[in-house]
């Protein structure tokens, strides 16, 4: 893929079913390595948790990932999304950090713009007038912590 100049966010859809496959399939690194592609590029949620006994109170199908970042404290979200002219990024950033950094990369992962945050809470408008339209990825990073999301831009 280096060679080609491509990343793990143009994968085609023979290389896509092989990754799934790998993940699915296989409990070594080339396992790992292939859940991790598609949990950072693609969306997928694998979930490497203990097994639990039978016993229904232990069990829940209401967690959500979401749920738990908000819990370290870390969460972004933009609106309106897909946007037009303009988006809103509201965040929150973990812990007693105050300061944090959003990163906004295209499709294949060049860096379009950085937007510094310095308040533990807000929310930051990103002008996208003179984006191209595609879709774009924002990561919101604060105390060792991140959370990414994509946004979709139409004119």
């Amino acid at each position: 893929m280096k060679q080609q100049g491509r990343n793990v966010f143009q994968l085609d859809s023979t290389e896509m079913v092989i990754l799934i496959n790998i993940a699915a399939n296989s409990t070594a690194i080339s396992g790992t390595q292939s859940r991790s592609i598609l949990e950072y590029a693609y969306g997928y949620n694998y979930c490497n948790c203990p097994g639990l006994s039978d016993t229904a109170a232990y069990k829940s199908q209401s967690n959500n990932w979401s749920d738990f970042e908000k819990l370290l404290g870390i969460d972004i979200t933009a609106k309106p999304n897909p946007a037009r002219e303009w988006t809103a990024f509201n965040y929150t950033l973990p812990g007693k950090d105050s300061k944090g950094v959003i990163r906004i990369t295209d499709i294949s992962g060049k860096l379009i713009q950085i937007i510094n945050v310095n308040s533990k809470q807000g929310q930051e408008v990103w002008d996208t007038r003179l984006i191209n339209a595609g879709v774009y990825f924002y990561t919101l990073q604060g105390e060792g912590l991140s959370k990414t999301g994509k946004i979709v831009i139409s004119k």
